[in-house]
């Protein structure tokens, strides 16, 4: 009899997200992985956090893994993002409200954005971004 065995395990989400412009582009993805967080329609834009990230050509990801921080160890949910770049990054202020388990149904946990096929692009007026979720 088998003891054991190693199966394959796609745990990973990947995301391709557009934006008219870059500011567009990170607004877009950081939404994105909040939806897959919980429903954005039962998060209402009470408190407000700023959020900074730095960074070149990694920003992205260093800004949407600071997003995921802030969850992890704030418990905040974030349903309006406006992002402004500033020299060396990123800031971004985020209007949403606390986790509350009355009314925040957890749909995945997310561990971090990763540098895994991660890309991006400008084609035709259009930015787009792909990378990969571990969650």
């Amino acid at each position: 009899m088998q003891k054991f065995r190693v199966l394959d395990h796609d745990a990973d989400i990947r995301i391709e997200v557009y934006g008219a412009s870059r500011n567009e582009l990170f607004e877009n993805a950081a939404k994105g992985i909040f939806s897959l967080l919980t429903d954005p329609a039962s998060v209402r834009p009470v408190t407000e956090k700023k959020v900074v990230a730095n960074g070149n050509g990694e920003l992205l990801v260093n800004f949407l893994n600071e997003l995921l921080f802030v969850w992890d160890v704030e418990r905040f949910i974030p349903v309006e993002i406006a992002v402004d770049f500033v020299p060396d990054g990123v800031s971004a202020l985020l209007k949403g409200e606390d986790f509350d388990e009355s009314r925040h149904l957890i749909r995945l946990e997310m561990k971090a954005v990763t540098y895994h096929n991660f890309s991006m692009t400008r084609e035709n007026g259009t930015y787009k971004a792909t990378f990969v979720i571990d969650v």
